[in-house]
């Protein structure tokens, strides 16, 4: 199943499928503030669901982690992934923030990490 491509070179190339993916929103605001009279929420919203998406892969080969961490080590990372947020063609630009790495007896690795977004797009 194909979950996510990433723009390497100039072209989108189908990403491998991670054990598990998730995706965070976040709606960010200016100047928001709770009243301290009624403890009401005083907010500007400048725009909705922004996405932080996690992955997490489990064994993986060495070479398959240094597939993955050549794209995550891009700045910006142009990204088209399954997201009920945006059509699946929406193209996002991402950064990694955080990367884990580790190695399993058997000598495979797992491989964690998040993308966040940069930019807003169309829809927010």
């Amino acid at each position: 199943m194909l979950i996510w491509k990433a723009k390497i070179d100039g072209t989108y190339t189908d990403m491998k499928t991670p054990s598990s993916y998730k995706i965070d929103y976040e709606d960010l605001d200016k100047d928001s503030f709770r009243s301290i009279t009624s403890g009401n929420l005083i907010d500007n919203v400048i725009s909705k669901s922004w996405s932080k998406i996690s992955f997490q892969y489990n064994y993986l080969t060495k070479e398959e982690v240094n597939a993955l961490l050549n794209v995550l080590n891009q700045n910006p990372i142009y990204v088209k992934a399954e997201n009920p947020f945006f059509s699946s063609e929406t193209e996002l630009e991402m950064r990694c923030s955080k990367k884990s790495i580790e190695m399993l007896e058997t000598k495979d690795y797992t491989l964690s990490f998040n993308l966040v977004q940069k930019k807003k797009v169309s829809g927010q």
